[in-house]
């Protein structure tokens, strides 16, 4: 299930001119961004090919033949590793036969949906004479309907390479039609069960067939299929679904504009599909360039053999017109002045950055602030980023080596080669001006909202659209208070049913989350959350937060977290405690008779420049025990692509459809959609199954992802946006 506030916006974003480039010749062209398949991966249209899209890039692939449509999303996690989120509906299908193995047909206008995850290694590129080789598995942790495997070779031919060629070899569905044999043994039964279990004893088992087919890269935009399809769509035959007349298909696609490619079919000899791909690359921002005010040049002092004068210390309005002109720039600049303290030597700058996506952006620009305003004794430059009242890194650079590098070739490098980047707590401030602006103490704002959900068995989608006002106010010392309203306008969301029931065990969990649809059949107003929060650093490298009040639609207590997290560290370590009621199903301020104290002790880790981890182990919503592994691949734009998994001592029949808590995250900045600079995020999280094992609390302000984008390893990861 999803649930986003967003969602449509985010669909407008994926869905823009952004992203990859088609390119203006066939060169190469199927080397470097293969044709996606019925099942969002690299191939032909059934039938996978040896190929994988650009590091990092997404795929969002619809394709609808005889009754069925696929919809899957696609992430290249490694530069050989694509893994896909699949979601399909089949009109009439029933693939578990009912008494005696008899396949139970289900209504007209009735559908069968599935879900499904798919992992696709290259694990040989092409070079010189050999093919590219990849191995697959389909259907990993689903009920098995799409359940395959293969091994798959190709080549290209040609000058250009506009011709390739693919052969493989499958099991399972992909096993079926003129089989060699079964060279690993037998393939036990499949067991539909509830899915959600990975099914090892089944994988490259049982009877292979080959597979094959063939694409021409006719123009830069138009290419060209066939393929022979190794699967016999057993199960749908039997229910009516479909017709195999013939194992040959034939295709054609087309790329629109620049990241969107359509396809025309005919299939199994006897009938026609229809395809859409859109091809998103985070790095490649929407809008075609960053467009942001250009900032104020590095001003260079004049050369001398003698020290700078300290005269400018005694003048009496001195601090008063240093300060005024810091603030006027900062301003300019789009950052919040907190603090300025200097001396002789040394300025340092507290500042609020909430425009720039690329932190080391706001770091340039405040740099600049200082250069242009600092008399010139003045040599080191220490900006000091504040988040929620807080101080979460220092960093210390002379002036000279800003001067001397703005313009130089590398220089971004270099400079932040030549930073210190520390905990603000470590070091003492001047005295001779010290300023503590409030900034926006109050900030408002009344913006529609869209909530959506999907997978519901009745209707796979669903929505409503209203209005929400949201309220903040900095009461200073790291106290903060916030609230949100919402109104709906229309929608269907109300029309929801219970899409997975509870288990009817007496040891299955409290519905902590499964009755998450009465809170939209009982209110069209609500009070999404109304909280009082401190934010705090109590000694060096921690962090704290206290949260207190109405946390999220369906839950309202007391929420604590202590943080370590060292500024030049990739690892951090982090413990939150809560207790909670449930709220009533109205919407308003009352509680129901639920309660509990859960909490975790987390570990999070930095893993290179591009991934982040974190393993949570405690107790869980419902009172279950357990650990969520967390894996996010993450951009220097702000892009973030993740997946997580939850495993707690709910037995697995009990759980229910699912047997475990898993999901798909996005977060994608305004700023890539727009081309502004902007700190606002739309971000989705994608459920196969809501349930009640594994449930945590949704909070705001959660410690970790607001200290470390100002720590040592996120600059040095942005540091080429430095001097923007």
């Amino acid at each position: 299930m999803i649930r986003v506030p967003a969602l449509a916006a985010i669909a407008l974003s994926l869905a823009g001119t952004g992203g990859l480039h088609a390119q203006t010749d066939p060169v190469r062209t199927l080397v470097t961004q293969p044709t996606l398949n019925f099942f969002g991966l690299p191939g032909l249209m059934d039938m996978p090919s040896a190929g994988a899209m650009p590091d990092g890039t997404l795929g969002f692939t619809v394709a609808h033949f005889a009754n069925q449509t696929r919809g899957t999303l696609s992430f290249q996690v490694l530069p050989r590793v694509t893994a896909t989120f699949r979601y399909a509906g089949v009109e009439g299908f029933n693939p578990e036969p009912g008494p005696g193995g008899v396949n139970q047909t289900l209504p007209d206008g009735e559908y069968f949906f599935d879900r499904s995850f798919d992992i696709h290694w290259l694990a040989l590129e092409e070079g010189g004479w050999w093919p590219a080789i990849a191995i697959g598995i389909r259907d990993i942790a689903g009920t098995g309907v799409y359940g395959s495997e293969y091994i798959v070779a190709t080549r290209h031919f040609g000058a250009n390479d506009q011709l390739a060629v693919t052969a493989g070899i499958g099991w399972g569905r992909l096993g079926e039609r003129s089989p060699l044999g079964a060279p690993f043994g037998e393939r036990p039964a499949l067991d539909f069960g509830e899915g959600g279990t990975v099914s090892f004893d089944q994988f490259f088992r049982g009877d292979a067939a080959p597979f094959g087919g063939i694409e021409w890269q006719a123009t830069d935009r138009l290419r060209l299929q066939v393929e022979y399809s190794s699967d016999l769509y057993t199960r749908e035959i039997a229910d009516g679904i479909i017709e195999i007349d013939s194992p040959v298909n034939f295709g054609a696609t087309y790329q629109l504009g620049r990241n969107a490619t359509i396809g025309a079919h005919y299939l199994y000899g006897n009938t026609f599909g229809v395809s859409l791909s859109l091809v998103i690359d985070p790095r490649a921002p929407a809008a075609d360039s960053l467009t942001t005010s250009a900032p104020n040049p590095v001003a260079p002092r004049p050369r001398q053999s003698q020290p700078y004068g300290t005269d400018w210390v005694a003048q009496p309005d001195g601090p008063a017109i240093l300060r005024d002109n810091v603030a006027r720039l900062m301003e300019e600049e789009g950052l919040e002045l907190v603090g300025l303290a200097l001396d002789q030597r040394r300025a340092v700058l507290r500042v609020r950055n909430t425009r720039y996506q690329y932190e080391s952006m706001a770091l340039g620009r405040a740099l600049r602030v200082l250069s242009i305003t600092m008399p010139h004794s003045v040599e080191v430059f220490e900006i000091v980023f504040v988040v929620e009242g807080m101080d979460v890194s220092r960093v210390r650079l002379n002036r000279s080596d800003i001067e001397a590098l703005e313009h130089a070739p590398g220089g971004a490098d270099a400079l932040l080669a030549r930073a210190v980047v520390e905990d603000p707590l470590r070091a003492r401030d001047p005295e001779l001006i010290e300023i503590m602006e409030p900034g926006r103490r109050f900030t408002w704002g009344v913006s529609p909202y869209v909530e959506t959900a999907l997978f519901d068995p009745e209707t796979p989608i669903r929505g409503d659209i209203g209005i929400r006002a949201e309220a903040r106010y900095v009461l200073g010392g790291g106290f903060v208070a916030d609230g949100e309203v919402r109104a709906r306008i229309a929608g269907n969301l109300d029309e929801q049913r219970l899409v997975n029931p509870p288990i009817a065990s007496p040891t299955a969990p409290y519905p902590v989350r499964t009755d998450a649809y009465r809170y939209n059949q009982e209110s069209d107003a609500r009070v999404e959350r109304l909280t009082l929060t401190h934010y705090g650093r109590p000694a060096t490298n921690l962090y704290s937060r206290v949260t207190l009040g109405y946390l999220e639609r369906m839950y309202a207590g007391v929420s604590g977290e202590l943080l370590w997290r060292p500024v030049d560290s990739r690892l951090g370590l982090g413990v939150e405690v809560n207790h909670v009621w449930q709220r009533d199903f109205d919407g308003g301020f009352g509680l129901q008779d639920y309660s509990i104290t859960m909490g975790h002790v987390s570990a999070y880790y930095q893993i290179g420049e591009d991934f982040e981890a974190q393993l949570d182990v405690g107790r869980y919503l419902a009172g279950d025990l357990g650990a969520t592994l967390r894996l996010e691949r993450v951009f220097e734009n702000g892009w973030r692509v993740g997946a997580f998994a939850t495993f707690t001592d709910v037995d697995f029949d009990d759980f229910g459809e699912g047997s475990f808590d898993k999901g798909i995250t996005l977060d994608i900045p305004l700023g890539w959609t727009a081309g502004n600079s902007t700190r606002e995020n739309l971000a989705a999280t994608v459920r196969p199954v809501l349930r009640d094992g594994g449930a945590t609390l949704n909070i705001d302000g959660r410690l970790n992802p607001l200290v470390t984008d100002y720590h040592q390893p996120r600059l040095e990861d942005t540091r080429g946006m430095v001097w923007r």
